[in-house]
């Protein structure tokens, strides 16, 4: 029986499950399933590449030093015929006492077949992620 590792952590209904490289069999495309995927990507998934189908969604929820920290900012956009943003960009800051972390949440939608690429910066640090997003069929 065949084992499929996908090289990313995909969180879908609340849940995470992670996955790492395979023994050089080929991992299935998102094509076999029926519901869209939510991604989340955090700051340890930079550089990473997804494979996408259209409709489902990528979301890099990446920290912030406090209410006051101007965010992140995208300096490379993705192709828009292949990935559309979603939310522009939504703050989730620290609850007093709670002991949450400030953050800035991006959202965006594959929507045609092809790659792109996206960054976004903070000071001088850089957030980068490739998608490739499946043909429908």
């Amino acid at each position: 029986m065949a084992r499929w590792r996908i090289p990313v952590i995909l969180a879908v209904c609340g849940l995470a499950v992670a996955a790492c490289g395979s023994d050089g069999e080929t991992a299935p495309t998102t094509t076999d399933r029926p519901e869209s995927i939510t991604f989340e990507l955090t700051v340890e998934d930079s550089g990473n590449a997804l494979r996408v189908r259209p409709g489902d969604e990528v979301v890099p929820r990446l920290p912030l030093t406090g209410l006051e920290d101007d965010g992140w900012l995208m300096t490379a956009s993705p192709n828009p015929a292949v990935l559309a943003e979603g939310d522009d960009l939504l703050f989730f800051p620290s609850e007093i006492g709670q002991g949450r972390v400030a953050y800035q949440e991006f959202s965006f939608i594959a929507v045609g077949p092809g790659e792109t690429r996206v960054t976004l910066t903070h000071g001088v640090q850089h957030f980068t992620f490739t998608v490739r997003v499946a043909e429908e069929g």
